[in-house]
């Protein structure tokens, strides 16, 4: 079966296109979506499955799939369609990356949106298919929000296209259960993006909290008054210690470092809800170097200072403040200390990057945070709403009876 299974993949996309991964597992770089639909056609006669890589920088986890593997690239589809630049919107195959997508629409004035540097080297399609919390920007949502339309390959490798219309037409929008569905229910090809002007202005601002309740309340006091920053950190005061040295903050204070961008009049009331907010809660302006050297190191001009968290968890604003307290005092409890920054905001929530220091145990100090994080309302990073699962699992059966479709994704 392997010889007829390379012969037929070498026919579909060319020879150059085809090397072997292991045993049982083929790289395929397909040029085109009707390319893809063949070889997912090709998986089914030969009851093999098919796992999207992306750009193929990296090798996907292959727990518990021990049938014939389709490792399938997008790097060759890299090309932008069509840029609309009056309605704003940009047709891009799957495996253009964001920052691809960037170099494309900076030089007309254009951009994807304010979304963490670090997500840009994904594919679009990539991006698209994987839901994390990573991919959120206080400014413009979260990055599947840009979404207007896709194309994607069923499992039988028929084509869909959802329809590019106004929000005023009717029917199902078949484009949100791609996304974030990690190819379970289609491959997707290509994807129409929502994208915007880029700022004409941006403003840099820090403050200082009386404490973190109050850093976390003032921000959320902001963005119920509409504020849209470009960017929002909260860091606790060992954090800042951390980043910044010794007495930029007090022990028990917090700091908030924001960007505030578009046309200046915006960006100054967005800047400005933000200092009326942490007024509010007792706060006051601190030295705007602080924010200028976030900005650098967010976008990667300074280095960050090491080591990377040690967990992450996301709340909801309501849960934010109690877990922040009970991770960092179940770490305490294991006989760790930890500091601690809150980014990712957004109207479901914002995500806690917490990391122990002088941690002996480490396992046991990281189940000791997974814990009281749970106690507290909080999820764990990747978690997902199980009650959901059996209409998962029957929109699986019926669009792919086979499972062909990455079938180690979203099962554990």
């Amino acid at each position: 079966m392997s010889a007829e299974l390379l012969v037929d993949l070498e026919r579909a996309v060319g020879p150059d296109h085809v090397r072997v991964d292991a045993p049982t597992a083929w790289r395929v770089a397909p040029g085109a979506a009707a390319e893809i639909a063949e070889v997912i056609r090709i998986a089914g006669r030969h009851g093999a499955v098919v796992i999207p890589v992306g750009s193929a920088a990296r090798a996907p986890k292959l727990r518990g799939v021990e049938r014939p593997r389709l490792l399938v690239a997008t790097h060759r589809l890299d090309q932008v369609i069509h840029l609309d630049e009056t309605s704003l919107l940009c047709h891009v195959q799957a495996g253009v990356t964001g920052l691809g997508l960037e170099k494309v629409l900076a030089p007309r004035g254009m951009s994807i949106g304010d979304y963490p540097p670090s997500i840009l080297g994904s594919t679009i399609g990539g991006l698209v298919a994987v839901r994390t919390p990573g991919k959120s920007s206080v400014r413009h949502g979260f990055f599947e929000d840009a979404v207007v339309g896709l194309s994607a390959v069923l499992a039988d490798g028929r084509t869909i296209h959802t329809r590019l219309a106004p929000r005023r037409a009717t029917g199902p929008d078949l484009a949100r259960a791609m996304c974030g569905s990690e190819g379970t229910l289609g491959f997707i090809t290509s994807v129409v993006l929502r994208i915007h002007h880029r700022p004409e202005t941006r403003f840099l601002a820090a403050f200082a909290l009386p404490t973190m309740d109050a850093a976390i309340a003032a921000t959320y006091l902001a963005l119920r008054e509409e504020a849209a920053p470009a960017g929002l950190r909260i860091l606790d005061g060992a954090e800042a210690e951390h980043w910044y040295g010794p007495g930029v903050v007090g022990a028990d204070e917090a700091l908030i470092v924001a960007a505030t961008a578009g046309p200046t009049d915006l960006a100054a009331c967005d800047r400005d809800l933000i200092a009326s907010a942490v007024r509010a809660e007792g706060g006051r302006e601190a030295d705007t170097a602080l924010a200028e050297t976030w900005w650098k190191r967010r976008h990667s001009a300074e280095p960050w200072p090491g080591p990377p968290p040690s967990f992450q968890v996301t709340a909801t604003p309501s849960k934010l403040r109690g877990a922040y307290h009970a991770v960092r005092g179940a770490v305490a409890a294991a006989g760790a200390s930890s500091r601690c920054h809150v980014s990712r905001f957004d109207a479901a929530g914002a995500m806690l990057f917490v990391t122990f220091v002088a941690a002996t145990g480490h396992d046991q100090v990281r189940a000791a945070a997974e814990a009281g994080a749970r106690a507290a309302g909080g999820w764990l990073l990747g978690a997902r709403a199980r009650e959901l699962d059996p209409y998962l699992t029957a929109l699986r059966a019926a669009l792919d009876p086979d499972g062909i479709m990455n079938p180690g994704a979203l099962t554990g």
